[in-house]
């Protein structure tokens, strides 16, 4: 077949009309694509908000922190490192050495081990650092939170107040310590200038040890009536007639709160002591600070 013999065969196939035109391609216009980066950078800072809460300000020695303090990050110090950490919302956090912090979130840190000193200039509540057994709230303070290795730890209140949540809650004010036990039971709050003894043998009250309420007793002063108010939670029957005999030497009770109601005890038997009780340990109310260093 020659090449004439092939067109004449393949005419029946030929577009006979005109081309038809292709849509053309609509130029976008540079505002909209400025709007639209706007607004995936206005999306991306959104969804990064609990992330920007917590920056690092200084940095001592070799200690691992990442660049971005996002929740669920850790940060660790060594034996010779410390690290400081800040807030807008919140204040300042320094980690001592040999310590390990996880970031929850931006009002929420947790004390894996080591210790932390923070100041907060924050609301009432808003703060929160958990242990593996307790749970501190800020209520306005300053404070020093140490972990150990068994998950037990110690809280010491510098200015303000501090609350303490595990297995009952411990109010702990300024000037005052409370120990953490490795099973979550929590001690009253001990004033700091008490008596060694007297510190030593409330905390082992507190963590069950019945023999050294005597002790306890003995050594109070009215300063620590607080510690004494506190301790009804953890008494049993018999002891909290001898806890209420001897914080009425120190604080006389109101007609309230007679002897005999503490044979229907509840947490809420005592609230009517509780203004006397503060105001013979030298506590004030609790009030927010102003200003953190």
């Amino acid at each position: 077949m020659n090449e004439e013999r092939l067109q004449e065969l393949l005419s029946v196939y030929r577009h006979r009309g005109a081309m038809p035109e292709l849509p053309r391609r609509r130029r976008v216009k540079p505002w909209l694509i400025a709007a639209a980066a706007i607004l995936a950078i206005g999306v991306i800072l959104f969804e990064m908000r609990p992330l920007m809460g917590w920056r690092v300000t200084e940095v001592a020695g070799s200690a691992r922190v990442p660049w971005l303090l996002r929740p669920g990050v850790v940060v660790t110090t060594g034996s010779a490192s410390r690290v400081r950490l800040q807030s807008e919302e919140i204040g300042t956090v320094d980690i001592a050495e040999k310590t390990s912090l996880r970031v929850i979130g931006r009002h929420r840190l947790a004390l894996v081990s080591g210790t932390i000193h923070a100041w907060t200039t924050s609301p009432p509540g808003l703060f929160v650092v958990d242990t593996p057994r307790a749970r501190a709230i800020d209520l306005g303070c300053e404070y020093v939170l140490s972990v150990g290795a068994d998950g037990g730890g110690l809280l010491r209140v510098l200015t303000g107040w501090v609350s303490l949540d595990a297995y009952g809650e411990s109010l702990v004010p300024q000037g005052a310590r409370a120990a953490i036990s490795s099973d979550g039971r929590l001690s009253a709050p001990i004033f700091e200038d008490a008596p060694l003894a007297f510190q030593q043998a409330v905390e082992r009250y507190s963590f069950g040890s019945s023999g050294d309420l005597s002790t306890v007793l003995t050594l109070a002063r009215q300063r620590d009536a607080l510690t004494l108010i506190n301790l009804f939670r953890v008494a049993t029957a018999e002891d909290r007639f001898r806890i209420y005999d001897r914080l009425n030497e120190l604080v006389p009770a109101p007609p309230q709160v007679p002897r005999d109601a503490l044979l229907n005890w509840t947490i809420m038997t005592v609230d009517p002591w509780w203004p006397d009780v503060l105001k013979a340990s030298g506590v004030t109310s609790i009030k927010k600070k102003k200003r953190a260093p």
